[in-house]
């Protein structure tokens, strides 16, 4: 009955943390366990876990099993219906999310860069010597980014000695403001890249945090902190197209800001950790996609979030495709996943800087989740890969399309397998930065 369909269920009694670990119980080890929230006592429970507590509780019904762990009423959905449970989402009637850190040994906050993670350190070590990855000289690597803009944050340099890497008089607006057009004509914003973040809510800022999991950098003698993107300090173009992750109604937008990085800005890579659900990708989408391809422009995308099926333009087959895993290895359970994913990369517990609408930001937390972030170390990944190889990639590929599959063998082919790992919906394995960077045999194919 629900093979292939989702179940919305009602929490009356105790947490959605509560839920989550008593449906943990039920569904036995191998498996990250999680919901997603899409009301005050509503919760979506994945068709992969309904699947994993039939497999683990043979002979009982899935609504038994998901009243036993605390569901006070269960309904089974469709896609297209929990794709609009989750654009209406409002922040203000989600349940605050229960941090629980990552532990020292599998590396802390940071574990995301280091052996559990993508294992950057080989990587910052061969492009920055001595001085790591604090020294890296990027010698014209340059990347790009599609989202919301960036807010001025000390994890982009604003604040900093020497400033911000984010080349702010390159960044741009590509969008128009969505006033109702029966109130008003849609009015230009700021050609500035600047998020706004009208309303906040749940996407406001999201920008800033995948920026500066991409190129963040901070160093703070004065407190002990350390904060690091993937690239730190890479020369980082910013593009404002979007308010939400979702961009259904601005392919438009997209096709236009991502030639303006190719064409104009001259970025080496693109990260776009946003999407289009139903996946159906205009012909401007496909057209741009293609022409960046052609030039050389590696454009990763992220997997996407809550749904199975993998998002546009990440289903293109000219775009690098990531899905998301955990500390433990584990598929993320938000994660989308397909043929179409090439490997993944950590989506949960990712450490991130807050972003706030007036002067610079200084916090952060560590409650990054989503394949957003995924793309991000990605994005970086492939901009020390360009560095570490540099004058092999320019004579063997130049700035063509064989640039950006050898990219994407590569990565495969040093993709690290953890026990179990079954090549396929989640892609090759889990990104390797450090053999990415560092073993000629796979890095260069």
């Amino acid at each position: 009955m629900s093979i292939g369909r989702y179940a919305r269920v009602v929490v009356l009694h105790g947490t959605f943390e509560d839920f989550t670990r008593s449906l943990a119980v039920l569904a036995g080890p191998g498996i990250d366990v999680g919901v997603v929230q899409v009301g005050v006592r509503d919760a979506i429970v994945r068709p992969h876990l309904l699947r994993q507590l039939r497999s683990r509780n043979p002979g009982h019904a899935e609504s038994t099993l998901l009243k036993e762990a605390g569901a006070h009423e269960v309904a089974f959905l469709g896609e297209d219906e929990v794709a609009v449970l989750l654009r209406h989402r409002v922040e203000s009637d989600l349940e605050p999310r229960v941090a629980v850190p990552v532990p020292t040994e599998a590396g802390g906050p940071s574990w995301y860069l280091h052996a559990k993670g993508i294992n950057i350190e080989p990587a910052w070590s061969k492009a920055g010597g001595a001085g790591g990855a604090s020294a890296i000289d990027w010698q014209g690597i340059r990347v790009g980014q599609l989202d919301t803009g960036y807010t001025r944050h000390r994890a982009l340099g604003h604040g900093q000695p020497g400033g911000s890497w984010i080349a702010a008089a390159e960044c741009r607006t590509i969008m128009a403001s969505d006033v109702p057009p029966e109130m008003e004509p849609p009015l230009p914003q700021p050609n500035d890249g600047i998020d706004p973040m009208p309303g906040a809510g749940l996407f406001g800022g999201h920008g800033t945090r995948i920026g500066a999991t991409i190129s963040g950098h901070v160093s703070g003698p004065d407190d002990g902190s350390v904060f690091r993107g993937a690239a730190p300090r890479v020369p980082h173009v910013v593009v404002r197209i979007t308010d939400s992750v979702a961009i259904n109604n601005r392919q438009f937008e997209f096709a236009e800001g991502l030639r303006y990085l190719v064409d104009v800005a001259k970025v080496d890579v693109v990260n776009v950790s946003l999407g289009v659900f139903p996946p159906v990708a205009s012909p401007a989408m496909k057209e741009a996609v293609a022409w960046a391809h052609s030039r050389g422009v590696i454009v990763v995308c992220a997997a996407g979030n809550h749904l199975d099926p993998v998002v546009q333009p990440a289903r293109l087959a000219q775009t690098i495709a990531v899905g998301g895993v955990t500390w433990e290895s584990l598929p993320w359970h938000g994660s989308a996943y397909g043929r179409q994913v090439d490997f993944s990369a950590p989506a949960a517990d990712v450490q991130r800087p807050l972003a706030v609408r007036t002067g610079t930001g200084t916090g952060f937390d560590e409650e990054g989740n989503g394949t957003s972030y995924a793309a991000a170390l990605t994005t970086g990944s492939a901009a020390l890969w360009l560095h570490s190889w540099a004058k092999d990639i320019e004579k063997k590929y130049g700035r063509t399309g064989a640039r950006v599959e050898a990219f994407r063998k590569a990565a495969r082919a040093t993709a690290r397998k953890p026990p179990g790992w079954q090549p396929g919906s989640f892609g090759e394995g889990i990104l390797d930065t450090g053999r990415l960077c560092t073993a000629a045999a796979l890095a260069l194919p």
